[in-house]
């Protein structure tokens, strides 16, 4: 899959910068002009909680903290990880058909027999989206990853979500986090 633009890059963190109470929208490497007379200000500056996802016609916002990265090394298939302390985001853009149920399939046979693989959905922003869930033991740990098909004009694309297993208490905040955002945020763009 061949990649252009800004998908092979970290989206900027916008920030708000406070004078005096008044808020002002910075984004990296944009000057401003501001406005007004300012005598011994109190002044902070606060980055946004989130960060806006932009690639193969997906969009979304996640969680400012989460690392980036970007892998189109595999010929037929570009992944972007977006990796939080507890929980990861994948967006798998395939050139051919994938679907969650073979993909969690192949999923089984690198984790082990042991491997569950059940249907599941999930609902962003009132659309349901189909996938499996995908839970194995790897090396003594729980792991838990949600396959979801997100609709393609071509080709097929897989949002992995990776430690929303509402039993593991340390992922808890994160995944709740990251399923607010992408009810409220997820964008299809074709």
């Amino acid at each position: 899959m061949l990649v252009y633009g800004a998908e092979d890059r970290e989206p900027a963190l916008g920030y708000t910068l406070r004078i005096d109470g008044k808020e002002i929208r910075l984004e990296p490497g944009k000057e401003i002009q501001v406005d007004g007379e300012f005598k011994d200000p109190k002044v902070s500056l606060v980055p946004d909680k989130f960060r806006k996802f932009s690639a193969a016609g997906v969009s979304f916002n996640y969680p400012s903290h989460f690392g980036f990265a970007m892998d189109a090394e595999e010929e037929g298939v570009t992944i972007w990880t977006l990796d939080g302390t507890n929980v990861v985001i994948m967006l798998q853009a395939y050139d051919a058909v994938m679907n969650p149920k073979e993909f969690g399939e192949i999923l089984k046979s690198n984790y082990g027999p042991a491997t569950e693989v059940e249907a599941i959905s999930h609902t962003f922003g009132g659309k349901k989206y189909s996938g499996v869930r995908v839970r194995a033991i790897l090396a003594g740990a729980s792991l838990t990853q949600d396959l979801i098909a997100l609709p393609s004009p071509e080709g097929s694309r897989i949002l992995l979500l990776q430690g929303l297993d509402e039993k593991d208490e340390a992922s808890k905040k994160d995944a709740k986090t990251v399923l607010k955002f992408l009810d409220e945020t997820l964008k299809l763009e074709n």
